[in-house]
């Protein structure tokens, strides 16, 4: 009896390691992908992704930045994907991430760095991004271009020049702003009754200006069309003629 139950259970034990799953074939990030993970997409999209995998195969002795924004289609695709698989609007969290995982390893890509995948993903959602990154590089020699390969270090390149233009953006609004409600009622009224002063002096035929109220450019444009240009050249040289006779008399040691 004994040696009847240490065969049969010998043979149960050799079935259960046979039909046990080999630890070996298991993936590196434990996500098991396969052809079906693709089966939502149409031939255009899935040609994309075939795409992707052959450049991965070509860049696997070095890589350039045109490569990797090359991904921007494809990676855009399997995102969406994969926030469809993992029903949420939003690409995070552990499901989604199993899901992109997924879609990465069934076309070869999931030996890409991860931080360069995130970059080229950030560089894509906005043109703006691609825009300021093509006029960084056409200011480049081709060496300096050619040493920009990496997607993180454009992505940081691009965030400098972004934060520095909402600084400045928001440098300009808070000096608009620094005018209190008063002050700029105020500096608008000013303005209207200049431009009322003008059009009531021009219709009762007397002066074209106010001197005190209104602003050089406008008095001198009053001037030029009032007289001809010698007399307006004549005026403007007697009123620096006075003002530097009046810094003459200041320089003067009295008595």
């Amino acid at each position: 009896m004994i040696g009847e139950y240490s065969e049969t259970s010998s043979k149960i034990v050799d079935r259960g390691m046979a039909q046990a799953p080999s630890h070996d074939d298991r993936p590196p990030d434990g996500v098991t992908s396969g052809p079906e993970v693709t089966d939502d997409l149409n031939p255009q999209q899935r040609e994309v992704l075939r795409q992707d995998a052959e450049r991965w195969q070509r860049m696997s002795n070095g890589s350039h930045l045109d490569d990797w924004l090359a991904y921007i289609p494809g990676l855009q695709i399997r995102r969406s994907l994969a926030m469809r698989h993992a029903h949420t609007n939003t690409p995070i969290g552990k499901l989604y991430a199993d899901e992109f995982a997924a879609l990465m390893r069934a076309d070869g890509l999931h030996t890409m760095d991860k931080r360069a995948v995130t970059a080229v993903l950030w560089l894509g959602e906005e043109p703006a991004r691609l825009q300021w990154l093509q006029k960084i590089r056409n200011a480049m020699t081709p060496g300096q271009r050619s040493r920009l390969n990496s997607p993180h270090s454009a992505r940081c390149r691009i965030e400098q020049i972004l934060n520095a233009n909402a600084q400045q953006s928001k440098s300009t609004e808070e000096e608009a702003e620094r005018l209190t409600p008063m002050e700029k009622l105020k500096t608008e009224i000013a303005e209207k009754d200049r431009k009322i002063g003008q059009l009531e002096r021009a219709a009762k035929g007397g002066s074209l200006f106010d001197l005190r109220l209104d602003r050089a450019d406008d008095i001198a444009t009053g001037i030029v069309n009032a007289v001809s240009e010698h007399k307006a050249k004549q005026i403007a040289q007697g009123i620096l003629a006075w003002f530097k006779e009046q810094k003459k008399q200041q320089r003067r040691p009295a008595g």
